[in-house]
């Protein structure tokens, strides 16, 4: 389905569907637009199909079949190429080429099943995925060894960037995201940790942000990061218990506990220049989460010091 954000009405209708015919036939897993057109958008599925969309016809115009469960795919905002990533349960990562309907070539390195992949939004050609094996690489797919480095939690990096006893999280990774500028990456591991890391040095950057959150299910978990303008930097991560936990990006403490979701939280997705975060669930429900309305209240009467200190900051749920 898809909804316009700008006009939503009471009962909150799709303005388009898609066909049955047309849908997977097993769960979605991701969703991308084309970067360069939103005419056009990218979804993986447990089906083992990569699908391209018409948005206006709501219709599939191109269809990969990578020939297992699709975790997720991946789609650069800042490439002058059209390729998508997969990460699918397979060690290889194999790359799509939507100008063409074909794969280019395979990025191999994993030990077991890729879960996740993002990529670089500083270089257009950095790829980082996340394992089974416990694994996160980063790729440059330009070149024929086209693994860069394999991040250790222990920064073992520097001694060997392609270590074999490398190892960023104690189980699989399940989820990774990379900040606007580039500079940090956040995975997050099955293990139940929540990880940052220089992009530059590989570095592990020992951010402790505690252990609150829940993360057991082998699903690709991707988690958001709050809009430029926002400081300090915020990171919002679903969580097994029906909440989203908001951290502060750079120190790792946690500020929030979004609670209202009737199922386990499985995306988030920030909304930038609106001020908006929505999360969806197992359960069906996508909820919208905003900040309290403190600046019209501001303007509308001469708030003084007693007055705030009783102000109710519970987010607000539409």
């Amino acid at each position: 389905h898809i909804y316009d954000l700008d006009s939503m009405t009471e009962k909150n209708e799709p303005i388009a569907s898609a066909a049955r015919m047309d849908q997977h036939k097993y769960a979605v897993t991701s969703l991308s637009w084309y970067p360069a057109d939103n005419g056009l958008f990218v979804t993986s599925s447990y089906d083992s199909t990569i699908k391209v969309w018409d948005t206006n016809e709501m219709k599939a115009v191109e269809e990969f079949n990578m020939e297992c469960r699709v975790h997720c795919q991946a789609m650069s905002g800042i490439a002058n190429h059209s390729l998508v990533a997969s990460a699918a349960a397979e060690p290889r990562i194999r790359l799509c080429d939507l100008a063409n309907g074909s794969f280019t070539h395979s990025l191999t390195g994993h030990s077991g099943s890729v879960m996740s992949c993002v990529w670089s939004t500083n270089q257009e050609y950095v790829l980082y995925s996340g394992g089974s094996d416990g694994t996160i690489r980063v790729w440059d797919i330009r070149k024929a060894s086209s693994c860069l480095m394999s991040l250790d939690q222990n920064n073992a990096v520097d001694q060997n960037p392609l270590g074999e006893t490398n190892s960023a999280h104690g189980r699989g990774i399940n989820g990774l995201t990379v900040t606007n500028d580039g500079r940090f990456l956040v995975s997050l591991g099955l293990d139940e940790k929540i990880r940052l890391w220089n992009t530059q040095s590989g570095h592990n950057t020992f951010v402790n942000y505690g252990s609150s959150w829940r993360n057991r299910f082998k699903l690709c978990l991707q988690p958001a990061l709050s809009s430029p303008d926002v400081w300090p930097p915020l990171l919002y991560i679903p969580s097994d218990d029906r909440q989203v936990l908001v951290y502060r990006l750079m120190d790792g403490m946690l500020v929030k506990r979004l609670k209202g979701a009737y199922g386990r939280v499985t995306s988030v997705e920030n909304r930038e220049s609106h001020q908006q975060l929505y999360s969806g669930s197992n359960a069906g429900d996508l909820l919208v989460w905003e900040p309290p309305a403190m600046i019209a209240a501001v303007e509308e009467r001469e708030v003084d010091a007693d007055e705030w200190s009783d102000y109710n900051d519970e987010d607000d749920i539409i």
